[in-house]
């Protein structure tokens, strides 16, 4: 059940984030990519097998709303879930700072994922990796994480040793 409303949630940021209300809060028109908050938050608390199920269902409803070919986002988001989520038990996020920069790390990573995945699906050149648009997506989401993760932490069924 917990996995379950876990999954909700992560597709639920997926859904918001795609809507036109997170498109008027718009940054030079880069939006936040509050899935992969959720995706982190998730890993983090309850390690690898929920991050990846939790990046696989995000990244999977982020490919059905996006142009991105299927199992496009499903793959990064997996992979970030996987390597986040071998922090739990080794990274306490009750910081301020550490849930941030541990975003905008996998902000990079995501980043350079999809720029692999697009060259050697034969796509455009390593040239967007290094953009103003990745910088500000990366602050951007950096900025929204200890908001998103204090209302994550309310949902005690999100952390492991509690039923829901």
């Amino acid at each position: 059940m917990r996995l379950f409303l876990a999954l909700v949630f992560t597709c639920g940021f997926v859904l918001l984030q795609s809507t036109a209300f997170m498109h008027k809060l718009a940054f030079s028109g880069v939006v936040p990519d509050l899935s992969l908050i959720a995706v982190i938050f998730l890993a983090n608390r309850n390690g690898r097998i929920m991050g990846e199920t939790a990046g696989f269902a995000g990244g999977l409803v982020e490919d059905f709303l996006s142009l991105a070919p299927l199992g496009f986002h499903a793959l990064v988001k997996t992979l970030i879930g996987f390597f986040v989520g071998g922090t739990c038990g080794l990274v306490f996020t009750g910081s301020l700072f550490l849930p941030m920069l541990m975003t905008g790390a996998a902000t990079l990573v995501k980043c350079f994922l999809s720029m692999l995945l697009l060259m050697i699906s034969g796509g455009s050149s390593a040239s967007g990796f290094f953009s103003w648009a990745t910088l500000i997506e990366m602050g951007y989401t950096m900025l929204l994480t200890p908001f998103l993760f204090a209302f994550l932490g309310f949902f005690k069924f999100l952390s492991p040793g509690t039923r829901g």
